[in-house]
């Protein structure tokens, strides 16, 4: 591997874009160094007191530049603990790194101490058997369902906020423009602007599920198979949830289970036309109903259906029209035969 290579890699992994092989690929060579998290972002002020003493420490120590170079038959990442002692240094020092790298002739005594105090990361386990409130650097909140993992820096970087999470957690994320929110799990990423959604990342094969309150968020699927790699992001609008199933390589958008409603409505219809109900519904919950227009064109109801959930007010409507419905992706078919003439 050579030394731009691995630079590279480390400046993904620095700006959360690897793929989750080489996650713990990173890992593991920091965790043979005795170590449990990489630091990933430092200061300008830190890299250049890191870079001094490094440089200290690792003037006239020799490096066998043949031990950089791992066995043919073995993959690139496999060269053990000195290509971790790289790694640990290059995540410690950052992208500024690239001028002064491990070169041949080189190896470092000691950096592993000085960029372990200098690691800006921090995990969050809830081993508890309730939801815990973590309040991110930027003011935004993250409750941790138990079980869960959160992995979220003391500063965010100067371009984007991003997080890795294990397990479920529900977010409500301060609006920033310019500095996107992405959220890491095992097989998707989620992007948002400025959002509240809920993100459900079980170990396994079980599906990954992205629910949106408010806002809209994209997801896109991280797994390595061809076939996953293929499939373009989708955009989630409140109500609607992303579901990436790992076993099928498939990501698709659906309805929630119980839809929210999002916007106030009075929904006491005193013999009004059909359409006008279904309206007021696609207004109050954000949910598209498809109906065929003509058939529905005499219809009209006299309702009171402040209380119900989207799904019962609508039973209720088909009771009294004899109509039906279904869920469809993201959005509902409203079927009915019609009304007689008055």
């Amino acid at each position: 591997m050579k030394q731009t290579d691995l630079l590279h890699l480390l400046q993904r992994y620095q700006q959360g874009e690897c793929t989750p092989e080489e996650e713990r690929v990173v890992e593991q060579w920091y965790s043979l160094l005795g170590h449990q998290q990489p630091p990933l972002t430092l200061t300008p002020a830190e890299r250049e007191q890191l870079r001094a003493e490094l440089w200290e420490r690792i003037e006239a120590k020799s490096l066998d530049a043949e031990d950089l170079s791992p066995p043919v038959a073995r993959p690139w990442y496999a060269g053990g603990i000195r290509w971790a002692a790289a790694a640990a240094l290059v995540l410690g020092l950052g992208i500024g790194a690239q001028q002064w790298l491990i070169q041949p002739g080189v190896t470092p005594a000691a950096p592993v101490a000085i960029a372990q105090q200098a690691t800006e990361w921090q995990l969050f386990v809830n081993t508890t058997a309730q939801s815990q409130l973590i309040q991110l650097p930027d003011g935004s909140t993250v409750r941790v369902s138990p079980q869960g993992q959160l992995k979220y820096p003391r500063r965010f970087a100067t371009t984007h906020r991003t997080v890795h999470l294990k397990g479920e957690a529900f977010f409500d994320i301060q609006p920033d423009k310019a500095h996107p929110f992405r959220v890491y799990t095992h097989n998707v990423v989620t992007t948002v602007l400025g959002t509240s959604f809920l993100v459900r990342a079980p170990e396994g094969t079980a599906p990954v599920v992205v629910k949106v309150r408010t806002g809209r968020v994209r997801v896109s699927p991280r797994d390595e198979a061809p076939a996953a790699a293929a499939l373009p992001a989708v955009v989630v609008l409140p109500n609607q949830q992303a579901v990436y199933s790992p076993v099928r390589h498939k990501l698709q958008r659906e309805l929630v289970a119980q839809p929210a409603q999002l916007a106030a409505q009075s929904f006491v219809f005193d013999d009004r036309p059909v359409p006008e109900v279904l309206a007021a519904l696609e207004k109050a919950y954000g949910v598209r109903i498809a109906y065929d227009a003509a058939a529905l064109a005499t219809c009209t109801v006299t309702l009171n259906l402040q209380d119900e959930s989207l799904f019962a007010k609508l039973d209720v409507l088909c009771k009294a029209l004899g109509a039906s419905y279904e869920k469809q992706d993201i959005r509902i078919l409203f079927r009915s035969a019609g009304c007689a003439p008055r």
